[in-house]
């Protein structure tokens, strides 16, 4: 199965916890009224679907909000969980799914609006012998357990294996339609929405902090637009966050939908009509439990709050 390029390919860099916590330093400042005066720590892997995360940081636009936004590539996703738990961290980015067996496993993270989602940039690996998804019945299939590629293999296919197929991401996923011997059987262009990226605050500083919350969300949209009316120039920003060229990234976005303002209002929904996301966080939670992976799934009301981007 291919997923995501560069970026999300959750590149391991040797990016220690211990470095993360001495660098952030733990959350420093008091909130007035709601708002929170200190220094925000966030963080991410390195991927193309954060790009307006991208376009905040270097544009400053955190900062015009009246934002202290510290921001850091993480590639483990483990060990933004661990520093968010720790109060190292006040948000992330991560799928859903991520976020959904985490949040079963006791970590206070609360997805306040989604990112992107894969329609095209994840997909499952074949021989070329193997012609459709129907064929892969007791066939062998290679994937990394535990991740993203895991999730996207068990909502498309019910079997289990290891080898003659191969769950991977882009750019192999191109190198690999290149060989004569491979076949890209499925991709996530087939089925949208079901990789999803969020972005998620912990539950203490939102309770704490919603007015921050949704300055840092009113930033996040205006950084949006922003890309919208510059495109070009925002191509070379996120190249540079990803280490890729603007050529890359420009195909990399074809494989993936960023989510507008009124767009991620509707994937979030509202209390009385909960939005797909709520669907992705069940079925995640459910998938991770039946792996034995969890105890007891987290409820989508407790993983969600769509409050913050209805009020935008």
């Amino acid at each position: 199965m291919f997923s995501r390029s560069s970026g999300r390919s959750r590149l391991v860099f040797p990016v220690l916890l211990g470095l993360l916590l001495a660098v952030c330093g733990g959350t420093v400042g008091t909130g007035t009224d709601d708002k929170f005066n200190g220094t925000i720590n966030i963080a991410s892997s390195t991927w193309t679907g954060y790009a307006i995360i991208y376009i905040a940081n270097t544009k400053e636009i955190w900062k015009a909000h009246g934002l202290d936004v510290k921001f850091q590539d993480v590639e483990d996703p483990n060990d933004r969980l661990i520093a968010l738990t720790a109060g190292r961290l006040e948000g992330m980015a991560s799928t859903v799914d991520a976020f959904a067996r985490a949040q079963s496993n006791g970590v206070p993270a609360v997805e306040v609006f989604p990112i992107d989602a894969s329609v095209g940039g994840d997909g499952i690996l074949a021989k070329n012998t193997i012609k459709s998804v129907q064929d892969l019945k007791g066939q062998k299939v290679a994937v990394n357990q535990g991740s993203v590629s895991e999730w996207f293999l068990a909502q498309v296919l019910q079997i289990a294996g290891q080898v003659d197929v191969a769950v991977t991401w882009e750019p192999w996923l191109s190198k690999a339609k290149a060989r004569a011997d491979g076949v890209v059987l499925v991709s996530s262009k087939q089925y949208p929405d079901l990789i999803m990226d969020s972005f998620a605050f912990r539950k203490d500083f939102i309770d704490k902090y919603p007015a921050t919350v949704k300055e840092f969300m009113k930033a996040y949209y205006d950084a949006f637009d922003w890309f919208q009316k510059n495109t070009n120039e925002g191509l070379g920003i996120i190249a540079k966050a990803t280490s890729e060229t603007a050529d890359d990234v420009k195909a990399d976005l074809d494989t993936l939908t960023l989510f507008d303002l009124k767009t991620g209002k509707g994937i979030m929904g509202t209390k009385s009509a909960p939005g797909k996301i709520n669907d992705n966080v069940k079925a995640a939670a459910d998938f991770w439990k039946a792996q034995g992976k969890i105890d007891s799934p987290v409820k989508p009301v407790d993983a969600v709050n769509a409050d913050f981007i209805n009020s935008l």
